[in-house]
């Protein structure tokens, strides 16, 4: 039983004990810092500025009247300028639908006006128009009727009779 004691002190311990053994040493003694007394004028002035210390916090953080005026006008104008913003956006969208409408009215009108052109163009020939013509009684200019012209500027011409 004595073995069996012994063995679990050994099992339990973390270290083997040895036959040397240590010797206690004397731990040094703690020396108690000396701290002044405040007296109770250091004590009343160190409440004291932490109290004013208090106050200042509270009012930084505290908004006062203009402040809070300021931040609701710049709110405000934010919210004008953000409106205005969305009002135009939403102006530009409209007129470039508009725009695209008219776009495509412009192609189908050209589309319209092209066919009417090829139309015209197929409907009668040259030789019809001459006949259609000598029916309601024109006839081709003489000679006597041609009138020539000198442009000694190209860019324009005058005439006169």
């Amino acid at each position: 039983m004595a073995q069996s004691k012994q063995n679990r002190h050994v099992s339990n311990a973390s270290y083997i004990e040895e036959s040397a053994v240590r010797r206690e040493q004397a731990v040094p003694k703690r020396r108690e810092s000396v701290i002044p007394e405040k007296s109770r004028e250091e004590i009343r002035r160190e409440r004291e500025r932490r109290f004013h210390a208090k106050r200042n916090a509270a009012r930084a953080t505290a908004f006062d009247r203009g402040y809070l005026i300021f931040v609701s006008a710049a709110m405000a104008v934010c919210g004008l300028v953000c409106c205005a913003f969305i009002y135009l956006q939403s102006d530009i969208t409209t007129r470039m639908s508009a725009i695209t409408s008219l776009e495509s009215s412009v192609s189908d009108i050209k589309a319209d006006n092209s066919a009417a052109e090829t139309r015209l163009e197929t409907m009668m020939t040259l030789s019809e128009v001459s006949e259609r013509a000598a029916e309601l009684g024109l006839v081709y200019p003489s000679e006597d009727q041609i009138q020539y012209y000198s442009v000694e500027n190209d860019d324009f011409m005058n005439a006169y009779e």
